[in-house]
C-alpha cells in the first residue's frame, strides 16, 4: 500500500482536483492522508460533509509545513510515501505504472514533475545533489523504511526535503530514477524563496557535509542562485 500525504492551509478549493487524482489511480492499494493546519476557510467541515472514501485526515494548528508533513508521517500505514500539496495532482496512470518497480530492495523511485507553467522539472540522483536539490517532492516515491529514523527539520521552512535526499546520496542508498512525469505543481512552491532556499541549503550542507565541503559546494549554489537571479532581472528590463 502507499500512503499519499497531503499538507494543507487554506487551500479548501484546491483540494478537489488533488483528491479526485489520487481516487482516479489503480494498481495498488492507496491510503490518502489529508493533514490541514487547522485552516480558517471551512477546510475540515468540507472534508467531513465529503467523507471521501480512503481518505483520512486531520485539521489542527502546526508549526509549518514540515510539521504537518511529519504528522502524516506518524500516521502513515503505506510500505511507500508520496507527498502531494494541495492544488497538486497525481498525473494519471501513474501508480499503475510505478507500482511493479516499487520493489523493497529501493530506498526511493523518482521520476519527473510538471510544472503548472511550460516547466518540467528533471528528477536526478547524481553528484549535483551536494550543490543542489534535484529530487521533485511530488515525484517521488519513499519506502517507510527511510523515515524509521528521520523526520524533517521543522526549524526550516522551505528545504529540509533536501537534507532526506542528501542523506540518501551520503548513505548511497538504492534510488532508482524513471524517465516518467509523475505530477503536476505549482509553478512557485515555498523553496521559490531564493535566498531562503540558499541559506537552508548550506546550512545543510555544513551539516552533513561538515565546514571545508559544505563551503566548496555551497559557493557554487551561490554562484549558481547568482546566475538565476542575474537573468531573472535581465527579462524583467527586456
Amino acid at each position: 500500500m502507499i500512503s499519499v500525504i497531503t499538507v494543507t492551509y487554506n487551500a479548501r478549493h484546491l483540494l478537489p482536483e488533488t483528491i479526485a487524482s489520487v481516487q482516479a489511480q489503480t494498481g495498488m492499494a492507496v491510503e490518502h492522508l489529508i493533514i490541514d493546519g487547522n485552516s480558517t476557510d471551512g477546510t475540515a467541515n468540507w472534508l467531513r460533509e465529503q467523507n471521501f472514501p480512503l481518505v483520512r485526515w486531520i485539521s489542527e494548528p502546526d508549526s509549518g509545513i514540515y510539521d504537518a508533513m511529519n504528522k502524516g508521517l506518524d500516521r502513515a500505514k503505506g510500505n511507500w510515501i508520496l507527498f502531494i500539496c494541495a492544488g497538486d495532482v497525481i498525473l494519471p496512470g501513474v501508480l499503475e505504472k510505478v507500482a511493479p518497480l516499487l520493489t523493497n530492495d529501493l530506498d526511493l523511485l523518482a521520476g519527473h514533475s510538471r510544472q503548472t507553467g511550460s516547466g518540467r522539472f528533471i528528477g536526478t540522483f547524481s553528484d549535483a545533489i551536494l550543490v543542489s536539490n534535484l529530487i521533485h517532492h511530488q515525484a517521488a516515491f519513499y519506502n517507510q523504511r527511510v523515515f524509521e529514523n528521520f523526520r524533517y527539520d521543522t526549524q526550516l521552512r522551505a528545504m529540509s526535503d533536501y537534507e532526506l535526499n542528501l542523506i540518501l546520496f551520503l548513505r548511497r542508498s538504492q534510488v532508482r530514477i524513471i524517465d516518467l512525469d509523475m505530477s503536476r505543481c505549482a509553478e512557485q512552491g515555498i523553496s521559490a524563496g531564493m535566498w531562503q532556499s540558499l541559506l537552508e541549503s548550506n546550512r545543510i550542507k555544513y551539516r552533513h557535509l561538515g565546514f571545508w565541503k559544505g563551503t566548496k559546494y555551497g559557493l557554487i549554489l551561490v554562484w549558481k542562485y547568482g546566475v538565476i537571479y542575474l537573468k531573472s532581472i535581465k527579462r524583467k528590463h527586456l
